[in-house]
């Protein structure tokens, strides 16, 4: 029964030390896939709320080049409209409405790449 135990040990010691490893190869990507959903400076927005509740962000592609866009919003909103990926090529405007599930703390965090 020692060597049985024994033998647990030394799987569990291995299982942890892999799931360490992985953790730590999982962390050490995640900056550049960060940076790879940035979306660029030229991108502008600006946001508004309307008499009915919902609650807008509009976004012009200024870049020279294509972009896609998805806004990313501080709650998470249960009906209506839901963020969706904007095609966006130079000098275009998209507008996305949302409703929140809440009257207070709507927001737009930002944009990611889609």
């Amino acid at each position: 029964m020692k060597n049985t135990g024994t033998a647990l040990r030394t799987a569990a010691l291995s299982v942890a030390a892999a799931t360490s490893a992985l953790g730590l190869a999982l962390a050490a990507q995640s900056p550049a896939a960060a940076a790879d959903d940035t979306v660029p400076s030229c991108v502008k927005t600006a946001t508004t709320h309307d008499l009915f509740g919902y609650f807008g962000a509009f976004i012009t592609n200024d870049c020279t080049t294509e972009q896609r866009v998805l806004p990313v919003f501080k709650i998470v909103w249960s009906t209506g409209p839901q963020p969706q990926c904007h095609v966006l090529q130079p000098g275009e405007k998209a507008t996305q409405w949302v409703k929140p599930t809440g009257i207070i703390g709507q927001d737009l965090v930002g944009l990611v790449r889609c």
